[in-house]
């Protein structure tokens, strides 16, 4: 084996060395695989949350716009109309009382068409001779029947009946629907039987005057009533100028009175007529007589109520004049034999009959014959 140079490697072949390389060219670095994955999942959660955000939005419990309900229309909105009575029973007891000149008459074949149950009246020697009707009670017996009373007004005395025929009453049992609140809208209704002739309310006794201080003749409050109501009823101008601040009492246009004059001034209180201090109140009743550019004499009663500011009686209303009366009592030397203890024109209820007597029980009074 030759000898082993100095310096040489014997261990292997001898390395080759490398011929220096000229520049070369940058080069793209790989992403990690872990960057790579983030990057990915962004891409992805940013493709999904378009749809997840539609989504929310739409389960969202405010939503961005507030949408008004449509209103709802209740029953209560529109009042029901109920069915009136009283005008079918003044139609048919006033072709009662004229279909008793024939069976043939117009009266009689309308009553026929209106309430074929009523049986037509036979008349004598007087036919009676309406001037006008009016009904002047309505009890409700359900919810579509009713008793109306109607008062009937005659020219003259029917039959020997003397001046009491003038005004007489009948009852007549009706029956009526009503069908909705528009006008044209149809009602029905029904007659059940021929009219009862009852009777009429009780005239009561005059109430105890609240009026009873005489206002004295000239005094500031005579003096302002009379002149207020001279301009109030047209016979001069300026009626507001009496009133009180606030008060707005609008004058009958259709008075055309010429002159008015205070008969009589009471009061509901003490009072000597003088004005008393701001703010004092008092009620008087006034009756007084107007007349007419033809001569014609009108007795008219006004109630008002002043109050006095500044040294002057001013008025704050016209009253009714009924503000303090109490209940009062029936007067039994009007009525005949017919006694009440209510105050109201009630209708027929029931009619009881025996042979020892008639009795007709009238709600509000009972009259035996």
């Amino acid at each position: 084996m030759p000898p082993s140079l100095p310096g040489c490697d014997q261990s292997g072949p001898p390395r080759r060395e490398s011929a220096p390389s000229s520049p070369a060219a940058p080069r793209t670095r790989a992403l990690p695989v872990r960057r790579t994955r983030l990057v990915r999942a962004a891409v992805w959660a940013a493709v999904a949350a378009g749809p997840l955000s539609l989504i929310a939005s739409c389960t969202r419990d405010e939503p961005a716009a507030h949408t008004q309900p449509a209103p709802v229309t209740r029953a209560a909105d529109h009042p029901q109309a109920s069915a009136d009575p009283t005008g079918y029973a003044e139609l048919i007891l006033g072709l009662w009382l004229r279909a008793g000149s024939g069976e043939d008459s117009t009266a009689a074949r309308q009553l026929r068409a209106l309430a074929p149950s009523v049986q037509l009246p036979v008349w004598g020697e007087h036919t009676p001779d309406v001037e006008r009707l009016a009904a002047v009670r309505t009890a409700p017996q359900s919810d579509t029947a009713w008793s109306v009373t109607v008062a009937v007004q005659f020219k003259s005395p029917v039959a020997d009946s003397g001046e009491q025929g003038l005004v007489r009453y009948f009852a007549l049992p009706v029956i009526a629907t009503g069908a909705g609140t528009a006008p044209g809208t149809r009602e029905a209704f029904a007659i059940t039987a021929a009219p009862a002739e009852v009777a009429g309310p009780t005239v009561l006794d005059e109430p105890d005057d609240p009026y009873d201080t005489q206002v004295p003749t000239g005094s500031a409050l005579a003096s302002t009533v009379e002149e207020f109501l001279t301009a109030y009823l047209g016979a001069e101008e300026g009626a507001e100028r009496y009133l009180a601040p606030g008060t707005t009492l609008p004058a009958p246009t259709s008075a055309a009175f010429t002159t008015v004059t205070a008969e009589e001034l009471q009061a509901a209180d003490r009072t000597d007529g003088t004005v008393g201090k701001d703010g004092a109140t008092v009620r008087v009743q006034a009756r007084i007589t107007a007349r007419d550019a033809s001569g014609g004499q009108w007795p008219l009663t006004y109630a008002l109520k002043l109050t006095a500011r500044d040294g002057r009686w001013e008025v704050v209303a016209l009253q009714s004049g009924l503000e303090d009366t109490a209940t009062t009592k029936t007067s039994s030397s009007r009525t005949g034999t017919a006694s009440t203890t209510r105050t109201a024109a009630t209708v027929i209820t029931s009619i009881h009959t025996s042979s020892a007597r008639t009795g007709i029980r009238v709600a509000g009074w009972e009259v035996t014959r």
